[in-house]
């Protein structure tokens, strides 16, 4: 096993918190998601426009392709008004910016993290003054640039890899622009507190993370005690679903601090759950959920590949049907003129739904028979606990499912 490659400036936020998540995520697959896909190739018509100044408008409507290593297609995306828009944003942002720019440059942090390098987005170097920027395309949380590890190892490798050519750097700014958030965070570092941070921070780590990797007798007697739960480094760390310790970190969670209460709870009992209670439960809602929905995909995804789950079944759960307009236009016209006769005031102009228009001229009109289709909804096999009353579902993971005998 090696540590080459993985230890990453984007994965930085799990590592350099949970250092023993890249050994648990070595046995899973890479995830690959059309929105980070989607982020690639906003990121390369970036790149063109930074590289040949021009602005994101020459790109609307160009399709754009993005290959894995063997050559294959893996996704396409027309370049739309919305791509465009969030593009420009950043572009404009990066442009604004005094000094020489170099655009989507790989960067060397080795110095502190064996093999670590990473692709700066968009570096300015104005004097003593290096200005790094970083371009988050998606929807999700907003990224705050202050002591941000991954803009922080880049502001390293830029350090590490143009100081010599630069000058001395005193100062970097590190920026992070999220366009579909309307958002963009900035935050200034002196030299000499990002190289302390290295020393003191991140290079510790990393060799702590790199023993973990190679050395497999040190991963199974002292692994335990370097995984480190949260939030932020679990939401996407490949091994979330299977992780004992984050199960271990919610149940103490849950149990801590509280004794047994007899059930049913008296309702005057406000006192149960006091305001400094709830102040510490509260930051933790997100990570409970996710915890919570990780453990039941992974159960069914288990169950479904033919493993067995303790006191627990696969069942078909009927989908629920929908009902719509035959015609849209057909069934405006009709509701309208059968509003006008039974002196409604309403207008159809566009289609109210069917159960709207139940309330409005009784469930045995009709106009109801006539223009209306019922679709049946889709069935899917849910994980239940053994005393449910649904049959159990035969499972093979090659054919599909049959209902058992």
């Amino acid at each position: 096993m090696t540590a080459h490659a993985k230890l990453s400036a984007s994965g930085s936020h799990r590592w350099l918190v949970c250092p023993a998540s890249i050994r648990m995520e070595d046995p899973y697959p890479e995830e690959r998601s059309d929105y980070a896909s989607e982020g690639t190739v906003a990121h390369e018509v970036s790149e063109q426009c930074l590289t040949k100044n021009v602005d994101a408008t020459e790109f609307l409507g160009q399709t754009w392709t993005l290959f894995d290593n063997d050559g294959e297609a893996y996704f396409t995306h027309t370049v739309d008004g919305e791509m465009v828009d969030g593009v420009q944003m950043y572009v404009d942002y990066v442009r604004g910016q005094k000094g020489e720019l170099l655009v989507e440059r790989k960067v060397d942090f080795s110095t502190w993290v064996r093999d670590g390098f990473g692709t700066s987005d968009a570096i300015v170097i104005d004097n003593a003054c290096a200005n790094v920027s970083d371009l988050k395309f998606g929807r999700g949380v907003k990224v705050d640039a202050t002591e941000n590890p991954q803009a922080m190892l880049y502001g390293l490798g830029v350090l590490n890899d143009y100081e010599f050519i630069y000058g001395e750097f005193d100062t970097f700014k590190l920026n992070v622009i999220q366009p579909r958030l309307d958002h963009i965070s900035e935050w200034e570092v002196s030299r000499t507190d990002l190289v302390t941070w290295a020393e003191e921070t991140v290079k510790p780590t990393a060799e702590i993370v790199i023993r973990l990797l190679e050395d497999d007798d040190f991963f199974a007697q002292e692994g335990h005690k370097y995984l480190v739960p949260g939030e932020s480094q679990c939401k996407f760390c490949k091994a979330r679903r299977d992780c004992k310790v984050r199960t271990e970190h919610f149940m103490r969670i849950i149990t801590d601090g509280f004794e047994a209460v007899n059930v049913p709870v008296d309702p005057r009992e406000v006192h149960l759950l006091s305001n400094d209670d709830l102040g510490a439960l509260l930051p933790q809602l997100g990570g409970f959920k996710d915890w919570l929905d990780d453990l039941h995909t992974v159960s069914q995804t288990k169950a479904e590949a033919g493993e067995g789950i303790p006191h627990h079944k696969l069942v078909i759960q009927k989908g629920k049907s929908s009902r719509s307009w035959t015609d849209d236009k057909t069934a405006s016209n009709a509701l309208n003129r059968a509003f006008k006769k039974e002196g409604i005031e309403a207008s159809a102009t566009v289609p109210i739904s069917p159960a709207k228009a139940e309330k409005q001229l009784g469930k045995a009109h009709q106009l109801l028979k006539k223009y209306v289709v019922t679709k049946p909804g889709n069935d899917k096999t849910v994980l239940v606990h053994e005393s449910d009353k649904r049959p159990a579902v035969e499972v093979n993971p090659t054919d599909g499912f049959s209902e058992a005998a």
